[in-house]
């Protein structure tokens, strides 16, 4: 038995599912938003700087 790939998605039936959309229909994006991302960034950016540190530390101690 050969297993064909093909066949069997051609038995597949694909959904239509509606698209979604990341847009802004007014031209000035959502503040509250903005400030969300602004104050992820400086988290991921906080813990990456800590955890460098902490990793220069490991090797100058060595």
């Amino acid at each position: 038995m050969v297993f064909d790939i093909r066949s069997q998605h051609a038995n597949i039936h694909r959904l239509v599912e509606p698209e979604l959309h990341l847009e802004c229909r007014d031209a000035v994006p959502d503040r509250r938003l903005v400030e969300l991302v602004r104050l992820l960034a400086r988290r991921a950016a906080r813990e990456i700087y800590e955890q460098q540190t902490i990793k220069g530390r490991r090797k100058s101690r060595s």
